[in-house]
């Protein structure tokens, strides 16, 4: 059976530590960058990672709660695979990577290092030596289960309109840096100057976003620039293959006229030979058609004085 107090007592609890991890977020932001940032994905005061991993830690961890070196171990393990896939997760999402230990040593694809994950360990210790009963005896103990239903109701439906929002000002900064990078196409620092700038003029969560993670939408305009340049170099390529091809067509149809050219050549040639020979053929048997003709006419002429002078020998006898 569900027990409905202890998943509103988890729901507080993840709230508190969603806070908290807010709260050292934007501290250390303070102390690097000397200014104040209001850190973490979602709008609110909120980190989700660190409310995720303190209840994972309550919930798995609670039989070896006096054991330091078992929690300290599987906090280190459980909160590092969960920091891995959730900036896995997130940049399959939007195409981002929203943190990055690549400078950091001993660090695993620049998802998580060593350095945070000793501090998961420490943090699963202070979470059952310190914190956890702090909350018990400030809050749990002291308020009833009506108040806690209120209060959980309260808290869910403002988280649930904070990721709401969140993912809405997300997508319009993602359109907001495609509008950029379509009027900048050569330089990736004037691409993201004009994403602040446009951001700038919207209102105080876009700001927020872009401040939280000035290196995400950075990124963004180098992914969309890197795009443009891919589009060109295969556009490019497409063009030289078309030109290419368009040189051999020509230089084909060059060949086959060619070709053709001489093969009529040939043809003529062949043709003009072949009526020249039949006309000599013709012209020496008309030569030997006339040749007959002349003997028989001339020895039809002969033939025909002899009978005419045998006819006169015979007359002039009688």
């Amino acid at each position: 059976m569900i027990n409905l107090y202890l998943i509103e007592k988890a729901f507080i609890l993840f709230i508190l530590y969603s806070f908290i991890g807010w709260i050292i977020e934007t501290t250390l932001t303070l102390i690097e960058s000397k200014k104040f940032v209001n850190r973490g994905f979602l709008i609110g005061p909120i980190c989700p990672v660190y409310g995720v991993g303190a209840i994972i830690i309550t919930g798995v961890l609670y039989r070896y709660s006096n054991d330091f070196l078992v929690i300290f171990g599987l906090s280190v393990l459980m909160c590092g695979c969960l920091e891995y896939f959730t900036s896995y997760l997130m940049e399959k999402i939007f195409h981002a990577r929203w943190w990055d230990y690549s400078n950091f040593k001993y660090n695993i694809n620049g998802r998580i290092c060593l350095n945070t994950l000793v501090l998961f360990g420490i943090a699963g210790i202070l979470i059952f030596k310190l914190t956890n009963p702090l909350f018990d005896y400030l809050i749990f103990n002291n308020i009833s289960n009506d108040v806690l239903n209120i209060i959980c109701i309260v808290f869910g439906i403002i988280l649930t309109l904070d990721i709401v929002f969140s993912f809405i000002i997300i997508n319009k900064i993602k359109d907001i840096s495609t509008i950029a990078q379509k009027e900048n196409k050569d330089n990736t620092e004037d691409i993201s100057k004009k994403v602040r700038e446009i951001i700038m003029e919207k209102s105080m969560p876009y700001r927020r976003v872009l401040e939280a993670f000035p290196h995400v939408f950075a990124d963004k305009v180098k992914e969309g620039k890197q795009k443009i340049v891919n589009t060109a170099t295969k556009a490019k390529e497409k063009t030289i293959e078309n030109i290419n091809n368009v040189k051999d067509n020509l230089n084909n149809a060059k060949e086959r006229t060619k070709e053709n050219f001489n093969n009529a050549r040939e043809r003529t040639k062949e043709n003009f030979n072949n009526a020249k020979e039949k006309t000599i053929e013709n012209i020496n048997n008309a030569k030997e058609r006339t040749k007959k003709t002349i003997k028989y006419a001339k020895l039809k002429t002969l033939r025909n004085l002899k009978i005419y002078k045998e006819k006169d020998n015979d007359d002039k006898e009688q």
